[in-house]
Parts: C-alpha cells; sequence; structure tokens
C-alpha cells in the first residue's frame, strides 16, 4: 500500500482513544482517511498494513484489537474450528431433517395410489 499522506491525516482524539491504540501495539496508528469518510488504524511496523477501518468509536474497537493481536492467533484459530464444526453439524442435521421429510411425503403419496 503506498501511504497517502494528502488523504490520510494523523487523528488525535480528546478521548485519549490514539494513545490507547498505540499501548495496544507500539506499531499501530490513527488516521482519518477523508476520502471514504473513515477512521483507520495503520500499522507502521508492518509496511503502513491498515489494520482496521470504522466510522465511530467505541469501547468495542479497543477490545477487538487486543483480541486479534498475533498473540492470541492460537484462540482465534481454535475458536473458528469450533464454530466451522457446529456449522458443518447443523448443515448435516439439516440435510437429515429435509431428507426425512421428502421420505414421509413421498411414502404418503404411495400409499394413496391404488393399484387395480
Amino acid at each position: 500500500m503506498k501511504f497517502d499522506q494528502l488523504i490520510r491525516t494523523p487523528y488525535k482524539d480528546n478521548f485519549n482513544y490514539y494513545n490507547l491504540i498505540t499501548k495496544i501495539n507500539a506499531g499501530y496508528r490513527l488516521f482519518f482517511n477523508q476520502k471514504e469518510k473513515m477512521f483507520e488504524i495503520i500499522n507502521f511496523a508492518n509496511f503502513n498494513e491498515i489494520c482496521l477501518k470504522f466510522r465511530s468509536f467505541d469501547f468495542n474497537l479497543l477490545e477487538f484489537l487486543q483480541k486479534t493481536q498475533i498473540k492470541n492467533a492460537k484462540n482465534i484459530f481454535e475458536e473458528i474450528e469450533i464454530n466451522n464444526k457446529n456449522i458443518e453439524k447443523n448443515f448435516v442435521q439439516n440435510n437429515i431433517n429435509f431428507s426425512l421429510e421428502k421420505f414421509k411425503d413421498a411414502a404418503k403419496q404411495t400409499s394413496k395410489i391404488c393399484f387395480f
């Protein structure tokens, strides 16, 4: 990413979010993207990587940044695996239920047919 200082301006707020963000990761910097009208957190330690874009500040933002740090990657991958297994289990159960309903409907239809 080519860093364009005409579009992105450093943003330091009155509520101390800037300092809290830099405490989470020393390479993080808070900018306001004037073209997109959004805030951006850019990681200068990782080749000006855009870490996060958002429109307004809230406490969940800081919690999200802390949760998604590299040191928490193992927990994130475990959580993804659990969610994937739950999705797969639900998918299989839904297919079983759908198939059973179709078999029941087919059985009802064949019981109504009279053979002479």
